[in-house]
């Protein structure tokens, strides 16, 4: 049994109490987040993703989340998703480039249940050859005998399929020079019909390890009672790594040195245009809510600036779709211009979304405090559920690296004025420092 060698309590937005946050000897961390609710929440992240893939198991995170429920020593293949789901349970796993969470909703009173069941299949995955598969030369058409490789790989031939991956994965590639977010998080086809069970079993083992996960407990619960039981579930085995994996250079990079322009065409109807930019660190909170302000004020909803200007306004509009989004990322964020146009416009639709990011330097008062309160309705909302709150706490302590930071999240928002938005926005968001990918038709 590992003993915890430290204990912190944080205080957390819309919670009665503060979070208890324990770190165990072996360096796994333990959340405890009260909240009267019928369901408890009970989840591990893993603070590995495509960042620590190489370009030999590009894939390997994803198609591991899917093997870490084909079963354990204790339990079969579907057994774990069967039991919790016949006792009301929802169970599920998401994989993304800093991390990847596991996670099951209940009802609280079969909470010793859940947590026994998800620590078991964290710390002692099968991953039986028989749903892996033998490795294949995917060109050579070799018949395909893993039932989740193929699983995996039809996944990876659908997103290839659709338009808006294409520009995306093209964008996100010419963004970076060398850092491992130039990659899918889903990989390639040939790398995930190649990938052996000995490389997959060694990235297992490189990174599922106790000081690399975070656990984390929402909901009504009593609070010692649960710190026992995880002490005697979670008994990680302590293997040393058959193989070490050599780790990319993670440099983090917060602007694109090469701006550059990707134009390619297909079997489309329509223009699709994405706008790449980079920015600083997800830890860095006041510039993370800058950015977030910026994305409300050029792109989400009817009231945004692109819609108003590019949709509403026009009598006979070119563009079909227009809209922003920010990702928060541990090694630096990214921002997002997307949209969907005639075809026949496509210079005038380069030249116009230009033309708009110029004026985002100007911002009103009116623009800003309609953000704002979007942002605290926003932030909200990820208090309402025992999911909402783990989902939230796992974020920050795995992709911003500190839980305290959710607690001043309002205060900074509140402090930030138009100067430092557009402040933000002229150091990272003017158009000659983004890479754009375009989609047009063959045709």
């Amino acid at each position: 049994m590992s003993k915890i060698v430290e204990k912190k309590l944080v205080e957390y937005p819309y919670l009665a109490e503060p979070l208890r946050v324990l770190t165990f000897e072996n360096g796994h961390k333990l959340v405890l987040a009260k909240k009267d609710s019928p369901m408890v929440n009970v989840s591990t992240w893993v603070k590995t993703g495509s960042i620590n893939e190489n370009a030999d198991n590009n894939g390997v995170s994803h198609f591991l989340e899917h093997l870490m429920f084909k079963g354990t020593s204790r339990y079969k293949a579907g057994e774990f998703d069967c039991t919790l789901e016949r006792k009301g349970g929802i169970t599920n796993a998401a994989t993304g480039k800093d991390y990847t969470f596991y996670y099951v909703a209940i009802p609280k009173k079969h909470l010793k249940l859940a947590l026994h069941m998800h620590a078991d299949m964290m710390i002692d995955p099968a991953l039986p050859d028989n749903e892996i598969g033998a490795a294949f030369d995917i060109k050579a058409g070799t018949p395909l005998d893993g039932r989740e490789r193929a699983v995996v790989i039809e996944e990876i031939r659908m997103c290839e399929d659709r338009s808006w991956r294409k520009v995306f994965d093209k964008l996100n590639d010419a963004m970076y020079t060398k850092h491992p977010y130039k990659r899918t998080v889903i990989g390639t086809r040939e790398i995930v019909a190649g990938i052996s069970r000995d490389d997959i079993l060694a990235y297992y083992q490189n990174f599922y390890t106790p000081s690399n996960m975070v656990t984390i407990i929402s909901g009504q619960f009593d609070g010692e009672e649960i710190i026992n039981l995880v002490q005697q579930e979670f008994k990680f085995k302590n293997e040393t790594p058959k193989k070490l994996l050599c780790a990319d250079d993670r440099t983090p990079e917060i602007s694109i040195l090469n701006p550059t322009v990707i134009e390619d065409t297909a079997e489309v109807q329509t223009g699709y245009i994405m706008f790449g930019f980079l920015c600083d660190v997800a830890k860095n909170l006041k510039e993370t809510i800058a950015l977030d302000l910026i994305s409300v004020i050029l792109g989400e909803g009817k009231s945004s600036r692109f819609y108003r200007n590019f949709i509403e306004t026009p009598e006979k509009p070119h563009f079909y779709q227009i809209e922003t989004c920010h990702y928060q990322y541990k090694d630096g964020d990214n921002f997002y211009i997307e949209a969907n146009f005639d075809a026949d416009y496509k210079d005038i639709v380069i030249d116009e979304i230009r033309s708009e990011l110029e004026k985002i330097i100007i911002i009103s008062d009116e623009e800003l405090n309609k953000a704002k309160k979007r942002l605290k309705v926003n932030f909200t909302e990820g208090a309402e559920t025992v999911s909402d709150i783990s989902e939230t706490i796992g974020h920050y302590m795995t992709v911003i690296g500190d839980i305290s930071l959710a607690n001043v999240y309002l205060k900074t928002l509140n402090e930030i004025d138009k100067e430092y938005v557009q402040s933000i926005a002229k150091k990272y968001l003017t158009s000659d420092m983004c890479s754009i990918s375009i989609l047009m038709p063959k045709k």
